[in-house]
């Protein structure tokens, strides 16, 4: 009998369309790509940077060629692990991001997905215009990102969330067509009848469950596709297509602006006041608790941070804060807003400022608040995963005291900030993945926590999407006939299911791929450096880098060799994310022989900017100095690190003979040289 060795064949087209989207498929870019700003660690086949839609055309060919699951990504800042994927990763934010059009009269912007938040509103400040939704990664997130994971912001009490400021929105499936939503419908015969199917035949299942706060983002937004079938595709999280086009809507820039900050006895008495403080003028209402204070007072350099604060400035000791900013035609009518805010709810003190630096100060503290609290006062981790549930806001106060209550049955510790004049409550938890009982803990604590949301009439997540985090606990907030309504919608689209597969419906378990799980610290050794302050483990300082992204933001000086390449391979998470793949020994199997983490860290300088820009204080340059100490131990180094390492000793003995200085000084001066 004759044998026949089987190939999987492909048509050379197939290759041919491979080259021309310039996939990439080394393990250096892969192992950057595995995570985003949640706690859950996929490896990409491969991550495209598409610069057309004819690229992104060619990356979904090949994806669906070669049996891969496609993701679309833009800066990353995801917390839900909504952004990563073991097929395809096509990243819009290096190349697909230009702003098309402003038309300033109907108040509107056409762009691509990979625009970043900061430059849309850069870029419509120019007509006195700007974006509405505005998340704290605003300098680095995408406009694509912040769309389809339906976020918005502090300014989410004016402007809503980003679905109530889309005006219309264009994918591409996986057969390549372009398809567009607008208002009215889409502008596909065949999906517009079966969307308008789904939503007539399941009007009341539709108008019972969903919509029913203005935070409830978790699932598909079914419930506008009777009024504004655009909306429905925001919140999506990429499950459904790429986005390759989408208009949204501008708002008038504020004339004067104010802010009010109130200091109460403890966040829950915050959380009381925050939705009695919803009154015309007031854009912004903004909760934390002291704790968060305490953590951002143990980071480096950050001792007297929020001394201006309420309550400290007195010496009275606040456990809570809201930020309620204001706005006027005149300044005088912002400045009577905020004073009208801070007698409307008993304080134990207030500060009224409308001076631009004093405003930005003190919401820096607010806006560094998703990555200051991954580290607790005492120095103990804190991760997201339970970071965005959200409650009818009237509910908040009730529910934050028995989601402490929750948190203390299991040992936990957690910081909570938020929209708390939206119900949305933020908060990184002491979650312990170092064991296996760990582990157990968590995956009970995250069923705990969704039925106790759900009991208090809540969402499980307010803005940033259910991602890999909270979609398998649909069924605690949602019914069996909604869970099979969203089953539908998702297949309308993608019928073989290829698009960020495991998201929303068919869900992971929460406890799939836990970047931080026990095999992580495969290779645990003992430093050369001390890290006291992550116990004396590289792992645990490399540990530090959540995934905020903070360095990939070009407003300040972290991080250079990001801002020069725009990759991702060259920021500091991307290097962060090498040197966890390397501790794991899956995916980068030769440990401090790594040619792969060498390569990324070499465009590195060593500039330490991220050690004090960084919330958690990431120092990507003592990681390289630790790795190239173990990469070069017993083997020749670069001639350019010798000439490094001696030069103190060689100028201390230059300065020793007369005439030397000078002459090494007139040879550097030298056009020959």
């Amino acid at each position: 009998m004759a044998h026949t060795i089987r190939f999987n064949r492909l048509s050379p087209e197939i290759y041919s369309r491979q080259a021309r989207a310039k996939l990439r498929t080394d393990m250096t870019t892969r192992a950057a790509y595995t995570s985003d700003a949640g706690i859950f660690r996929r490896v990409p086949a491969a991550v495209a940077e598409p610069q057309n839609t004819q690229d992104i055309r060619d990356a979904i060919a090949v994806a669906v060629a070669r049996e891969w699951s496609v993701v679309g990504r833009g800066g990353g800042t995801s917390v839900a692990g909504n952004a990563i994927g073991e097929g395809l990763i096509i990243d819009t934010s290096r190349y697909f991001n230009r702003i098309l059009t402003i038309d300033p009269e109907n108040r509107t912007a056409t762009i691509e997905p990979g625009v970043v938040c900061d430059a849309l509103r850069d870029a419509a400040a120019e007509y006195g215009l700007t974006y509405g939704p505005d998340p704290s990664t605003h300098s680095r997130c995408t406009i694509g990102g912040m769309v389809a994971n339906n976020a918005c912001g502090p300014h989410s009490v004016a402007h809503g969330t980003a679905a109530e400021n889309l005006v219309n929105i264009t994918l591409m499936l996986a057969d390549g067509r372009e398809v567009t939503f607008t208002k009215d419908g889409c502008d596909d015969p065949e999906i517009q009848a079966k969307l308008t199917a789904l939503a007539t035949g399941h009007a009341g299942t539709i108008s019972e469950e969903l919509g029913r706060f203005p935070r409830q983002v978790s699932g598909y937004g079914l419930h506008y596709l009777n009024t504004h079938m655009a909306r429905a595709i925001a919140g999506s999280e990429g499950t459904l297509g790429i986005i390759t086009k989408l208009t949204v809507a501008l708002v008038p820039v504020p004339k004067h602006t104010a802010l009010a900050v109130l200091a109460f006895d403890t966040v829950f008495d915050a959380a009381r006041a925050a939705h009695a403080l919803r009154l015309p003028g007031v854009t912004t209402i903004e909760g934390m608790g002291g704790d968060l204070l305490a953590a951002l007072r143990s980071k480096q350099g950050q001792e007297h941070a929020g001394d201006n604060l309420p309550g400290n400035r007195k010496g009275l000791a606040a456990g809570g804060w809201l930020y309620c900013e204001t706005v006027g035609d005149t300044l005088e009518q912002a400045l009577h807003t905020a004073e009208l805010v801070a007698a409307t709810m008993p304080t134990i003190d207030h500060h009224i400022t409308h001076e631009h630096t004093e405003m930005r100060g003190l919401w820096r503290i607010r806006e560094a608040s998703a990555g200051i609290v991954t580290r607790l006062p005492d120095g103990g981790e804190a991760w997201p995963n339970w970071e965005d549930s959200a409650v009818p806001p009237e509910h908040l106060a009730d529910y934050l005291h028995d989601l402490y209550a929750l948190m203390a049955t299991y040992g936990y510790q957690g910081i909570p900030f938020g929209h708390f004049g939206e119900g949305c409550v933020h908060v990184r938890i002491s979650f312990d993945f170092t064991t296996p009982e760990g582990v157990t803990d968590f995956h009970n604590f995250m069923n705990d926590a969704a039925k106790l949301v759900t009991s208090h009439g809540g969402s499980l997540s307010g803005e940033h999407g259910d991602g890999r985090a909270r979609s398998a606990l649909l069924n605690h907030m949602y019914s069996p006939a909604m869970l099979e309504l969203f089953q539908q919608f998702k297949l309308i689209f993608d019928p073989d299911r290829i698009f960020n597969p495991g998201v929303l419906v068919w869900a992971d378990p929460v406890t799939q791929g836990l970047r931080m799980d026990p095999g992580q610290r495969a290779l645990e050794i003992t430093p050369v450096h001390r890290f006291e302050k992550d116990n004396g483990s590289l792992v645990n300082a490399v540990n530090r880098c959540v995934g905020v992204s903070a360095c990939r933001s070009e407003s300040d000086a972290m991080c250079p060799s990001f801002q020069i390449t725009g990759d991702e391979v060259h920021s500091t998470r991307g290097r962060a994310r090498l040197l966890s793949e390397m501790f794991r020994g899956e995916s980068i199997t030769e440990g401090y022989q790594s040619h792969e983490v060498h390569q990324a860290l070499d465009l590195c300088l060593s500039c330490k900017a991220c050690a004090s820009e960084c919330p958690v204080n990431v120092d990507m340059a003592t990681y390289k100095a630790e790795f190239l100490n173990h990469h070069y131990q017993g083997r020749l180094r670069p001639r350019a690190h010798y000439v490094m390492g001696w030069l103190p000793l060689l100028g201390h003995l230059a300065h020793k003979v007369p005439g030397v200085p000078t002459l090494i000084d007139a040879t550097l001066r030298s056009p020959l040289v």
